[in-house]
């Protein structure tokens, strides 16, 4: 950092860094009022002895008739027979064909060509008929999906 006659600015920003350089390493100079111990005072939170439990006012507590129930949660969607052998087509072939494919590594076991083309035409004709079965339009339009 030299002084090479630039702006006001540069000269105080040299000055403030000569300073901090001068004086890097040395304790900082405190008032006697920064070294007093500071003073905690103690506010007990419920009454007056903090050691004593806790008993809540029962005028302060809502009644019993105001509390929130939850209501009774709905049954699970029944599905129609059809759409339940499309999903078990969807999901069962690969786990079947991964439980297949683990045999036959471990074992030795010889899985026949057809097995595999099933549950290949199974994957994809539960996915084909779940697609063509999607609704087209929302049940209300209004509706976003949020539940409360």
């Amino acid at each position: 950092m030299s002084d090479t006659g630039g702006s006001p600015e540069e000269a105080a920003q040299d000055a403030a860094w000569q300073e901090i350089v001068a004086n890097f390493g040395e304790r900082a100079h405190l008032d006697d009022e920064d070294l007093q111990e500071p003073v905690f005072t103690r506010e007990p939170y419920f009454g007056d002895d903090i050691d004593q439990p806790f008993e809540p006012d029962p005028d302060v507590y809502l009644d019993d008739e105001d509390r929130f129930v939850p209501p009774e949660p709905e049954p699970l969607p029944r599905t129609t027979p059809d759409r339940l052998i499309a999903w078990l087509g969807l999901l069962g072939a690969p786990v079947v064909a991964i439980a297949l494919f683990v045999v036959h590594a471990t074992t030795g076991f010889y899985v026949p060509g057809w097995v595999i083309d099933i549950l290949v035409v199974a994957f994809l004709a539960g996915f084909g008929y779940l697609v063509l079965h999607m609704p087209r339009e929302p049940r209300d339009p209004w509706d976003d999906g949020a539940r409360l």
